[in-house]
């Protein structure tokens, strides 16, 4: 039976915290970022103060919390946009920061790659960070497939765009990723039809 591994990034593949201190998600690496203004800085912050008790909010539903986390991320996304991110400051940002992954990393990644066994990361962090996090660390291979949250690219600047969906803490990355998605649904559900007839 074919083989798949299916994980998040932010917190899953990455780090939480070394040696007593927070490591910083996706999203943390470039809002806390050199690149970005102390002004806009400021403003991100307030919007994570405001926010995020909402996001965490036990007693509130994933429909009311929605048009919340909505609003947070366009608001986030507007003061990104204005600070005109480029492409090559992505590099920088990553080396910059203090992101790393889980230990044992290396291991696991290149056990996948060496076994053929395909990676498919979903991710509501950045998609450009988080693929530059695991270049840096030498084991991005090609089994590795991602679903996240990509930068718009033009001439010169790149845009952050942010789909929430209601029933899952993912972003697809613009329309083809869909055919991911549903092409590893069906894989999943072909398996599945193909053990049934196998019988016990």
């Amino acid at each position: 039976m074919a083989e798949e591994v299916i994980s998040d990034f932010d917190m899953t593949l990455s780090r939480f915290s070394y040696n007593g201190k927070r490591c910083p998600s996706s999203y943390n690496i470039l809002d806390n970022s050199k690149i970005i203004s102390e002004e806009c800085r400021k403003e991100l912050t307030a919007l994570l103060h405001h926010y995020y008790p909402i996001e965490i909010d036990p007693h509130q539903t994933v429909k009311e919390k929605l048009p919340h986390m909505v609003e947070w991320w366009t608001k986030a996304h507007n003061l990104l946009c204005q600070q005109k991110i480029q492409k090559f400051q992505i590099a920088q940002v990553v080396r910059e920061s203090n992101a790393m992954l889980r230990e044992g990393y290396k291991t696991f990644f290149n056990t996948l790659y060496h076994n053929n066994i395909p990676l498919f990361i979903f991710s509501a962090g950045i998609g450009d960070i988080l693929e530059e996090i695991i270049r840096q660390m030498k084991v991005f291979h090609p089994n590795i497939h991602i679903v996240s949250n990509y930068m718009d690219f033009n001439e010169d600047v790149e845009e952050r765009r942010e789909r929430y969906m209601d029933s899952y803490d993912i972003v697809l990355e613009k329309d083809e990723t869909l055919d991911v998605v549903n092409g590893l649904l069906q894989h999943i559900l072909c398996q599945g039809v193909q053990l049934e007839m196998q019988g016990p």
